[in-house]
């Protein structure tokens, strides 16, 4: 393919379209399963759509340095 009908897309872009993504998708799960599981003050825990929290794993503060690839 030529550079001329490449379009660039700008790390800004795929950041914005990425989080509006993923906030469609949580609110999609939340109104299907009535809950969504995420990561939250070092723990994994489960949201309901009632506004509870449960607890399910407390997350390994190690890995601190890991870099989020996303293919």
């Amino acid at each position: 393919m030529r550079k001329a009908k490449l379009k660039y897309i700008s790390t800004r872009m795929v950041s914005r379209k990425s989080k509006s993504a993923f906030q469609e998708g949580a609110k999609n799960a939340m109104n299907v399963n009535g809950y969504v599981v995420v990561a939250h003050e070092g723990w994994v825990v489960k949201k309901y759509s009632d506004g509870r929290i449960e607890r399910m794993q407390e997350l390994d503060n190690n890995d601190q340095n890991l870099e989020l690839i996303l293919d």
